[in-house]
Order: C-alpha cells, then structure tokens, then sequence
C-alpha cells in the first residue's frame, strides 16, 4: 500500500516541521505512522470515523477524555481516487491545529498521487517491455501471433500499422560508463536515463515502442504513416541521432551507431524489421559509412549484407576457386589493389592515383591477380565473385583475430 510505504517518515518530518505530533491512520484505523513510533499498530476509533466519514473532525480534551490513547486535535480523511485510503491526525488544541490540518493532508495526498503515477510509469514500461521481448524473439512456428495483437492492443498499441524498427546502438556502453562513473549512477538508472533521452528525441507518435534490447542497443519501432520512409522520414531520423549524439558525446564522451530497418506491419512483420536492422547494423559497421546511420533499404548495405551471407557451399566453392590467390605471400596487398580497383568503378587511372602508385604498377598486380585466379579483371561478372570472395576472406580473418584476443 502506498501510504504504508511513506506514513512513519512523512508524520515523524512533519511534526519535526510543525511542532505538533503527528499521527496517519489506515483505511481501517490502525496507527502507521507516528511521531511516536512505539504507538504504530494501535487503533483509533476516531481515525476510523474520519475515514468512514470521509470527512474533517475536531476533538476537544473533553471529547476524549474517557478514551484509551486518544488526544485532542484535528484529523482528516487521506483522499485518493475518491477513496479514503487512511486518515491524518495532528494532536493539540482544534483551534491551532486546524491551520496545519489541511495542508498536511494535501501534502500526504500529492505524495501519494506521486507513487501511484510512478508505479503506474513502472508497470506500463514492463508491460511494454513484455511486448518488445515478445517481438524480438516472435518464432512463426512456435508462437501464437493473435495472442500477442490481442496483448498489444490491451496495452494500447495496434500492431497492425506499418513501422520501421530502429536499432541505437551504443558499442562497449556499460564498460566505458562503469570506468568512468564509478560509485556515481547505477546501470539502471543509466538505462533509464538513456531510455528517457532516445524516448524525448525520437517518440512522436503514441503508436511509437521503445525498448531495451541488450545492455548496449536499444531498439524503437517508429510508427511510419502512409508515406512510408519517404525523404521527410530519413531526415527527421538523422536530426533525431544527431540530437541523440550530441547527449552521447556531451556527458558521456561516447557516440551511438544506428540501423534502420525496412518497414513492415503485424507482429512477424515487425519481427522482420527487427531482423534486418541487425543485418544493416552488422554489415554497415564493415563498411567506411559515415555519419554511422545505416539504412536497409541502402545499395551499399545490400552489397555487404549479399557479400557475407551467401549460402556456405557456394562460399566454399568459390573460395577454392581462387585458393591460390588467397594463400598468396602478397594477398593483403594484392586484395587492397583489386578493393580499390573495384572502388574506382575499375578505372585503372583512377585507381592508380587512388593508391598513389604508378599505373604500370597497377597492371602488373592486376595481372598478377588474373595469373592467381584465372579471372578476367577486366569483366565485371569475374569482379563481382573475386569482390565476395575477398570481402568473405578479410571477414575470416577478423574473426580469427577477434577470437585470438579474447582468448588472451
């Protein structure tokens, strides 16, 4: 109950304040708190008629001269949602205590209205939260779709309506707070802080989730309207991460990478969208893209997410195709020649003033290249396949790098 929760601190601070001993009732009577602390759980029969009243009553000495620990005074009902949840009694004369009686009760009464809003704030968040899991890890197979519209639409959202998912992610977030914030905030409450900065800059719409994905993303489905991600939208969207990271950078030295997915609607289609921002997130951090903001729908997300996800086999195939290049003493420089090569839209020119060689230098990787794999360099289908081949074989290579680190 909530004023169980603040009675003994609220009359002990307000009677230190007043100087008159204060004393707060139950709904049924008993003493919860008092100036007097070895009084807590006795009854009051005049309590309990101010809260069966609803009213304000004034004792007299001669009122309760004949009642077992009782004292003269002025008492008020504790009014909450039109329901008396318990009563508030300041002893003294009815006369001097009568001034004080009526603010006291205001001050109990908006200090409950207080707790009240934030516990309600706190089973909307989890309630939502519940929504957002149930989202993040919606399986077709296994999960009933309509019990999750109907749970969605008793919180009040539609799920039904089209939205983009946005992912806010926050690399090495906890680490980089807890080093630097020692003994100063929470990881809650810098959750929760975060949380509240994403919700002021990005939610617009009440159709709007956010939520909390992981220690260090966030994730939102912005409602997109009938116009979808027009250009309006992605402009809204890159101010509101602009704003985002000028919070990040201001008081944590820190900067968030962003993905967007594509839109959708429904409970799998949203799902989806969740999905593939994480694709355009892991693809996008391959690439030099800059501002950070990746976009599902982008050619250059495309190509990454096609480079790293076709099916093994064919990446098994393919790669022993061109083995010989691969296993090359000189692939680093080689693979660097035939990136930049295929960045330069296979202008040899171009890519020779790129890597600041000459252009014989080039012709002769570049046939070095076609002497390793057999493919015409020249022939934008045989570029395609040594590109994936080359970007899947520096993706392996960081892997195991990142494997040997953490393991040391």
């Amino acid at each position: 109950m909530i004023l169980e929760k603040i009675a003994q601190t609220v009359a002990q601070e307000t009677s230190n304040i007043i100087g008159y001993p204060v004393s707060i009732s139950d709904d049924k009577g008993y003493l919860i708190g008092t100036n007097d602390p070895s009084r807590v759980g006795i009854f009051d029969k005049l309590f309990f008629e101010v809260v069966k009243q609803k009213k304000m009553i004034q004792w007299e000495a001669i009122h309760v001269k004949n009642l077992l620990n009782i004292f003269p005074g002025s008492s008020a009902p504790i009014i909450v949602n039109n329901k008396a949840i318990g009563a508030i009694g300041i002893i003294g004369k009815a006369d001097e205590t009568e001034k004080y009686i009526q603010l006291v009760k205001n001050h109990i009464e908006m200090l409950c209205y207080q707790h009240l809003k934030s516990e309600i704030a706190d089973l909307e968040t989890k309630a939502l939260d519940t929504l957002m899991q149930y989202i993040f890890h919606f399986d077709s197979k296994n999960d009933n779709i309509e019990r999750i519209t109907d749970y969605g639409k008793m919180i009040g959202y539609n799920l039904e309506i089209e939205r983009a998912c946005i992912i806010i992610d926050i690399a090495a977030l906890s680490t980089n707070i807890l080093n630097t914030t020692t003994n100063k905030i929470s990881l809650h409450q810098l959750h929760q802080e975060l949380l509240e900065s994403i919700k002021f800059h990005f939610v617009e719409h009440n159709e709007d989730l956010i939520g909390q994905a992981n220690l260090e993303q966030f994730s939102i489905f912005l409602a997109t309207g009938s116009k979808g991600m027009d250009k309006s939208f992605i402009n809204r969207i890159d101010y509101k991460i602009n704003k985002v990271n000028q919070f990040l950078e201001k008081k944590y030295g820190l900067s968030a990478v962003v993905a967007i997915g594509n839109t959708a609607k429904g409970t799998q289609g949203m799902k989806e969208s969740y999905d593939n921002a994480i694709r355009t997130l892991q693809a996008g951090k391959k690439t030099e893209i800059h501002p950070k903001i990746y976009y599902y729908n982008s050619w250059n997300i495309t190509l990454e997410i096609l480079t790293t996800e076709l099916p093994p086999t064919l990446l098994t195939q393919l790669n022993k195709n061109v083995d010989p290049f691969i296993n090359h003493y000189n692939f680093e420089t080689l693979a660097s020649t035939f990136m930049v090569y295929c960045k330069s839209n296979m202008n040899l020119s171009e890519t020779a003033r790129n890597l600041f060689i000459h252009r014989n230098s080039l012709i002769y990787r570049l046939e070095k290249i076609k002497e390793l794999t057999s493919l015409n360099i020249s022939n934008f289908e045989h570029c395609i396949l040594l590109y994936i081949a080359i970007k899947n074989k520096i993706q392996e290579n960081q892997n195991l790098q990142s494997v040997s680190s953490n393991a040391k």
